[in-house]
């Protein structure tokens, strides 16, 4: 009978020791996992298995939809979660700075950048203050830092501001001038392209949308060009293109930025927001100084761009091609 108390006490004991182990062993599961102390090239490898292209603004959801009541078995039509979820693990470049700059710098150097302006994240300013507005919630510092971007600009009529597309300069669009001003952050950008989506109206042909942002950005990045954007006249709370005289140099406020500001587009394309039979491009040519000049959906060089694109030169350059014209009549 003595020694059931003797007994009791050892596995007492023998229980308090092996929940001590237990504890401690998961203690040492709970550890966080040392990451820091990894050699950078490691680090950088974890940074380029989480990388994805960012979006600005991030791509709404696609809506997904059911199928008829009665056929409750039939699954959702529309995009999957993996089309739609962006990689959970990418909050890791929230646990501390060191790691967010570590992995921006990543990304700014191995993603293209895709910046989109539509009607659904864009309203034409009503008044100088309104334009001094950003459009995208991006940083300078990551602008001046990325290496690839392709700007979308779905662009419907309202969007140009003004009532006559006939009579307007480029350097009256609001939009492009805001643009202009928020990439005048980019520096150190290899590449740079264009997409020009016009919405259609039955009011206006979608051809002015295409012609006046061609002939507001195409020359972004020269020092001529960037002068001639240097001033503009702002009357009331909105731009008065019908009231300018045309004649005269458009007078307002001087810019103070530096001649040559911005990046320079590589590349610019178009499309509808219905069928089209397909549209010439602007892309620059290496074996013209890099000047602009029209190339066709096959790749053939249409012909160069010069310094002054009338509406009749761009309507004429825009679904021909002469390459291919003769290559259809030699089949023929």
């Amino acid at each position: 009978m003595q020694l059931l108390p003797l007994t009791f006490v050892f596995v007492r004991l023998a229980f308090i020791l092996l929940k001590h182990a237990i504890n401690k062993m998961q203690n040492q599961s709970n550890a966080p996992f040392p990451f820091m102390e990894l050699p950078p090239e490691l680090r950088d490898m974890v940074y380029e298995n989480l990388l994805e292209d960012p979006h600005y603004p991030p791509p709404r959801p696609c809506p997904k939809t059911r199928g008829p009541s009665w056929l409750p078995s039939m699954p959702q039509i529309g995009s999957t979660d993996a089309e739609t979820t962006r990689h959970k693990s990418n909050l890791l470049f929230l646990a501390n700075k060191q790691i967010y700059s570590e992995y921006m710098d990543i990304m700014c150097k191995k993603t293209t950048f895709h910046m989109t302006v539509a009607p659904h994240n864009y309203t034409p300013p009503a008044t100088p203050a309104e334009e001094e507005k950003d459009i995208w919630q991006i940083s300078p510092q990551v602008l001046k830092q990325m290496k690839r971007c392709d700007i979308k600009l779905v662009t419907t009529s309202t969007m140009l501001g003004v009532s006559d597309p006939r009579n307007m300069k480029p350097e009256e669009w609001a939009l492009a001038r805001q643009m202009r001003r928020q990439l005048s952050e980019v520096e150190n950008i290899s590449e740079l392209n264009l997409h020009v989506k016009a919405i259609g109206d039955p009011l206006w042909n979608p051809l002015w949308v295409w012609y006046h942002a061609t002939q507001a950005l195409r020359g972004m990045g020269s020092a001529e060009n960037d002068n001639d954007w240097a001033k503009v006249e702002v009357v009331g709370a909105e731009i008065q293109p019908s009231k300018l005289d045309q004649s005269a140099e458009i007078k307002g406020i001087t810019s103070t930025s530096p001649a040559s500001s911005g990046p320079k587009f590589n590349r610019i394309t178009f499309s509808l927001d219905m069928w089209s039979p397909g549209e010439n491009y602007l892309m620059r040519d290496p074996a013209s100084n890099n000047q602009w000049a029209w190339w066709c959906l096959k790749g053939h060089c249409v012909g160069q761009v010069g310094s002054e694109l009338t509406v009749r030169q761009f309507c004429s350059w825009l679904y021909d091609c002469p390459t291919c014209y003769s290559e259809e009549n030699e089949d023929e």
